[in-house]
């Protein structure tokens, strides 16, 4: 029996496809790296996977690592000789409905903006590729010519055989008891033959990864669901170079399979795997009980598609565990509470084609201590902890698998698990017709008193959010704007915080200071509003879709440093009243003087409304005249009331309102349109940098300053009004793809479709030649003239606001 080393740099717990690919990359840049899997390498959920890679995914980092991952399928072969099975035979989408089609043509578009090739084709030539098919019904079709499959083990065999000639140790049939924690620092692994020290360990575990996370008080939300597919006898004819084919309309994938049909089924009524007393300990290449009737819809279906399943039988009915997260995307990154804890799991049933690139990216986190590509879609740290109960994940899971196929919508709303945070307004938002979407699992006001349709066109409740849009610019207006808080105090709190921000924090007590939050590569890790409550408290205020990623790089950043820091986000709930004929409406309902000399903008005063008291914040994310109201929850209902009680009371409005307010505006939005890897150089954000003050990545700011930056954020102006563009859509420059949009709205106050996007910025050009470019914007395969701009489209002076 081969010896456990004493000490590695990594120890990789899991011996999937994931872990594979982590110890490949970490032993081919010479780290010493020990690869543990309980049983045999492929034995959980890898093995079953029906090997099907598409270079195009939902997020465009998932792009990267999906291309990256293909292309080194492609060269594994020679390098190890190992074969994988790999083809690229690419693959064809056919699309049934006019809805479809429109999402296709989005996705041809979007693909473009990731260097993807992808085109659209017509039935007849459809049909040409993949002679079996019936195109009955299909409206659309659509080529991917990068696409293909491979297969699972042999593709995971050849990772694990690459790990072992770059020095890499892999030892099957050895279960990791625990992870060895020292002062909240990773000391290694306790395996059933001994323990390995080990400076850093990545939890692979796939569907096991959510019990290793708890075992060690970390979160990993995820959980296994039902996963079917079907294997045909031999079909006469069918040939090896046979393209895989999606029929999403109908729940379907095909792929050749050695002389066969492999039928995957995407099926629109998931269900959760849940084994009584967890998974079996036993569990090693096992099977679940299928239920044939289950698939019979899609089977039924199947067998019209492809006429030629009439006369073979079926050899195969499968059921396998796949696991599945509440957000559809997986985990990469470390954890907060344990420094050397690294996580790679949750892949979606998307494991085969992007775990070789997740490996790649997680592996140089690990090596370099900090990204080295944009991982913010599918960061560890996005994590919210109180999300993650078993009978949570598992709803999630199945919502998560039925979707797959379905329509993706630009405004979908999943309805599973639906109510989880719910801040104190709810019930009165809810009763005045609010229509509710989730962020982090908070409830969250999207329109008012229309019912909420899907569409890529405009829908029926266009009209409400056009209304109360008009009403925060030229009236008054009223928004649940309940976000992350953090109390950060302490006797050393102004010299942290200054350390940790760009502007300038030793303003007095009563001043609000809008800062970023940067890495040493002068990336924005958190977008925030900092309220200077006394000599030793700041209140450092985010999104709330940035909470949890805030509240790790408060806490990794001040530990040890003797400043506190505690999240306070369910102490206070906050309404926001905007318009022009907001200080009027506040000052009738106050006795503090909300005059300009006596509260200017970016300060705070605490007043009361009504009884209550409030903490009032002068600032927005619309760009207009107006006030933050942060109230103690047990008083939140009476200032609602007593707000809506005047006969003067405001109109609501929700999400869609402020997202369309602050793209006109040009106000970034963390996440989307800044985040880890953006420099504030490049996002226009320098103004909120206070240079001569010292700061965390102040030096590679500076530097990138100097340099030039390669790209810059513009807003976008679309020419044609009715056009609609939701975000991801590419931008072009002279006949070429130079960036695509990070949001994306409609300008209610401009007339037409806005957005904001980074373009590539070439040398020797000024900021004012780059915005007088010729600009277009893919939309569904058209190109749309759009005007360019690198302040805001709305009040750029913003005179409005401080008014």
């Amino acid at each position: 029996m081969k010896h456990l080393p004493t000490d590695v740099q990594v120890a990789v717990v899991g011996g999937g496809i994931v872990g594979c690919a982590v110890a490949y990359h970490l032993a081919r840049a010479g780290w010493s790296v020990a690869l543990f899997e309980r049983k045999k390498l492929t034995s959980g959920t890898t093995w079953h996977a029906a090997g099907l890679v598409s270079e195009t995914q939902a997020v465009p980092v998932m792009c990267t690592l999906a291309r990256y991952g293909l292309d080194l399928m492609e060269r594994l072969e020679s390098e190890t000789g190992q074969n994988t099975g790999f083809k690229r035979n690419g693959s064809i989408t056919l699309a049934l409905t006019e809805a479809r089609t429109e999402e296709l043509r989005r996705k041809v578009d979007y693909a473009h903006g990731c260097g993807i090739r992808a085109v659209e084709i017509s039935i007849a030539e459809a049909v040409e590729r993949w002679p079996l098919l019936s195109a009955h019904g299909a409206q659309s079709a659509f080529w991917y010519p990068g696409d293909g499959y491979t297969n699972p083990i042999d593709t995971t065999m050849a990772l694990a055989k690459g790990a072992r000639a770059g020095g890499a140790q892999i030892f099957e049939d050895c279960k990791v008891e625990r992870v060895v924690v020292q002062r909240g620092k990773v000391a290694g692994v306790e395996t059933e033959r001994g323990m390995v020290r080990a400076e850093h360990v990545v939890n692979a575990t796939g569907m096991w990864a959510r019990d290793l996370g708890l075992s060690h008080g970390v979160q990993v939300p995820l959980n296994r669901t039902n996963h079917y597919y079907v294997v045909t006898d031999p079909i006469e004819g069918l040939s090896g170079d046979l393209p895989v084919l999606r029929v999403m309309d109908e729940y379907a994938y095909y792929k050749e399979d050695a002389g066969k049909l492999l039928i995957g089924c995407s099926e629109p009524n998931a269900t959760p795997w849940l084994p009584e007393g967890g998974i079996p300990d036993r569990f090693e290449f096992d099977e679940l009980p299928c239920d044939e009737e289950h698939l019979y819809p899609v089977l039924e279906a199947a067998m019209e598609r492809v006429p030629a399943l009439a006369d073979a039988g079926i050899r195969k009915f499968f059921n396998g565990p796949e696991c599945f997260t509440p957000d559809a995307r997986h985990y990469l990154g470390p954890f907060a509470e344990i420094k050397g804890l690294w996580v790679a799991a949750g892949f979606n049933s998307t494991g085969i084609q992007n775990g070789p690139g997740a490996g790649k990216a997680l592996a140089e986190w690990i090596m370099a201590g900090h990204m080295t590509m944009d991982l913010t879609d599918v960061d560890s740290r996005r994590v919210v902890p109180g999300l993650n109960a078993a009978n949570y994940t598992a709803v999630k899971a199945a919502e998560t698998l039925s979707h797959a196929y379905a329509m993706h919508w630009p405004y979908l709303r999943k309805d599973q698990a639906r109510g989880l945070r719910r801040t104190p307004y709810f019930a009165h938002l809810k009763a005045a017709g609010a229509q509710f979407g989730s962020a982090n699992g908070w409830e969250r006001p999207l329109v008012y008193g229309a019912e909420f349709t899907d569409g890529f066109g405009r829908q029926p409740w266009f009209d409400a959010w056009r209304d109360e849009h008009e009403a925060l610019r030229t009236d008054l207006g009223m928004i649940d704007l309940t976000f992350g808080r953090f109390l950060v105090e302490g006797a050393d709190a102004e010299q942290q915080v200054q350390r940790l921000c760009g502007a300038d924090m030793s303003a007095p007590p009563g001043v609000l200071i809008y800062t970023h939050m940067f890495n040493d590569q002068g990336g924005i890790e958190a977008d925030v509003t900092v309220a200077r409550l006394s000599a030793n408290q700041y209140l450092v205020m985010a999104s709330a879709g940035a909470e949890p990623q805030t509240e790790y790089w408060l806490k990794t950043s001040l530990l040890e440093t003797g400043v506190s820091v505690a999240n306070i986000t369910s102490s206070e709930a906050t309404l926001a009243i905007m318009g022009p004929r907001s200080r009027d409406f506040l000052q009738g309902l106050t006795d503090t003087d909300l005059t300009n000399d006596a509260f200017p903008f970016a300060s705070w005063q605490n007043i009361h409304v009504g009884y209550a008291p409030v903490r009032a914040q002068r600032i927005t994310y619309v760009g207009e005249l107006g006030w933050e109201l942060h109230v103690p929850c047990e008083f939140a209902q009476h200032v609602f009331e007593t707000l809506a009680a005047s006969p003067e009371a405001p109109r609501l409005g929700g999400g869609m309102a402020v997202d369309s307010c602050r793209i006109e505006k040009g106000f970034r939005h963390w996440g989307h349109d800044v985040g880890p890897f953006d420099s504030p150089v490049d996002a226009g954000l320098t103004f909120a940098c206070d240079f001569e003050t010292d700061f965390r990545g102040k030096e590679a700011i500076l530097a990138r300053r100097k340099s030039g930056p390669d790209s810059r954020l513009l807003l976008f102006r679309l020419a044609d009004p009715d056009a609609l563009v939701f975000g991801k859509e590419p931008i072009v420059r002279d006949g070429e793809i130079v960036g695509r949009l990070t949001s994306a709205s409609y300008g209610w106050s401009t007339g037409s479709a806005i957005g904001m996007g980074y373009v590539t910025w070439p040398e020797g050009v000024s900021l004012k030649q780059l915005v007088a470019n010729d600009y277009r914007i893919l939309v569904a395969g058209r190109a749309v003239d759009a005007f360019a701009s690198a302040r805001g489209f709305y009040d750029p002076s913003n005179s409005r606001m401080r008014g």
